[in-house]
């Protein structure tokens, strides 16, 4: 629940080692809000057959500078009693399972169409899962959610890329997985709000180093997990952040700079250009309860802290003005549920439909845009063949950068490579 990578919820794209990127952070951090001029890609690198001086993540990078301003009141769901951070975003899975009293022999329904880390908290519980139905539009079929919905002791809804999900079955218990869906609304609440439980990843949304949350209603008590994120690796995604900060900074010589030191590192990206993406990055289904557990302990002091100080309208705004734009010449390449933005929605990215999704991710990266794989492989204990609807977005679905750290110089690159990539008969 950044890189050129899968957006499975577990795997990462990021730098494996944070010694190059660790020397870049203090710069980093200084021009991170730099007033110099934009200094326009150009495609000069061949560092790992990277030809550009940019590199264009999806997920947010650092933006360290929030650490000074004033802490507000934040918007919801961060400012909510009910609310417990956890280390990742299963984790949050995990109390949410547990805030409604599921356990071994209790039924759960959940969509075909998923991560695989929020089936595999389930199935680690012991849950029966009980899937219901999702399109080949990737909207859920009502009619089987609510026949598996009246078998069921409760109901996991997900709420896609940040667009709202279907309504809830009447009489239904649920949790809403909102990882996508930080600061959404629908008809102006927020999303999850009504759920009985409902989890968020603000790891994809803010660019910290860890974080998952899960709010149940005030006064409903979670048994949370021990202890905190270990340092080092806290350590090493922190530094990972701050270069993809720096990759997309105005200076030239300071973004080419990272964007070298990204393409040496990233296992992911390897990935990418050789096209061996989904088979290097994706699940982790053999995961135990003590992994679980592990997920579910408090995030890093520096997570906690950024949290309490974003501004959610604001973020939501840029989201949107960045989708809008690529929406605007790129929506016949994008699934329909996903061509209109309806009021309050905060998308985390724009899913985009690529014939030869590998060949495409590969060209888009060698132009300086780090896209993602969306959920190509579900978990194994779906049987595809009974729900093969959603295998097309399995197999073609790529996600493209709109977050809140892109200006409309950065979002001109994105466009320019997306064009000249579909333009080209191989990609």
């Amino acid at each position: 629940m950044g890189s050129a990578s899968s957006s499975s919820c577990t795997a990462s794209g990021a730098p494996n080692s944070s010694s190059t990127a660790a020397r870049i952070l203090i710069v980093g951090l200084l021009v991170s809000r730099s007033s110099a001029p934009i200094v326009r890609p150009r495609r000069a690198l061949h560092c790992g057959r990277v030809s550009a001086d940019v590199l264009i993540g999806v997920y947010p990078p650092a933006e360290l500078s929030v650490l000074h301003a004033r802490r507000t009141t934040p918007a919801w769901p961060l400012a909510e009693a009910g609310l417990t951070l956890t280390h990742l975003g299963r984790g949050a899975v995990w109390l949410a399972l547990r805030a409604l009293g599921l356990r071994g022999g209790s039924r759960l329904a959940m969509p075909a169409y998923h991560c695989g880390s929020e089936v595999e908290a389930a199935h680690l519980a012991g849950l029966e899962v009980e899937f219901y139905r999702v399109d080949d539009q990737l909207r859920v079929d009502e009619d089987d959610l609510a026949r598996v919905a009246a078998v069921t002791d409760a109901v996991y809804l997900i709420s896609c890329f940040g667009f709202p999900t279907v309504a809830r079955p009447s009489g239904s218990r649920v949790i809403e997985d909102a990882a996508h869906g930080l600061f959404s609304l629908h008809a102006g609440t927020p999303v999850g709000a009504g759920a009985e439980a409902a989890v968020f990843c603000p790891r994809k949304s803010l660019g910290t180093p860890d974080g998952g949350a899960v709010v149940v209603p005030a006064g409903r008590q979670i048994d949370v997990s021990e202890g905190r994120a270990p340092v080092r690796p806290m350590a090493r995604s922190v530094a990972s952040l701050v270069a993809a900060r720096a990759a997309i900074a105005r200076r030239r010589q300071l973004r080419a700079r990272a964007a070298r030191a990204i393409a040496r590192m990233s296992r992911g990206d390897a990935a990418a250009r050789e096209g061996t993406l989904t088979e290097t990055v994706i699940g982790e289904w053999n995961l135990e309860v003590g992994d679980m557990e592990a997920a579910a302990r408090a995030p890093s002091r520096l997570t906690a802290a950024v949290l309490g100080r974003v501004d959610g309208a604001a973020i939501r705004a840029r989201r949107r003005r960045n989708y809008l734009r690529l929406r605007d010449e790129l929506a016949e390449l994008t699934l329909e549920p996903f061509r209109d933005l309806a009021e309050g929605t905060c998308p985390l990215y724009f899913p985009l439909l690529a014939g030869d999704r590998s060949r495409a991710i590969a060209a888009l990266l060698a132009r300086g845009v780090r896209p993602l794989e969306i959920w190509p492989v579900p978990h194994p204990i779906l049987d595809r063949r009974r729900f093969p609807e959603p295998e097309r977005a399995r197999l073609s679905l790529l996600a493209l950068p709109v977050h809140q750290a892109l200006e409309d110089w950065h979002m001109d690159i994105v466009l320019a490579a997306v064009k000249d990539v579909l333009a080209k008969p191989s990609a």
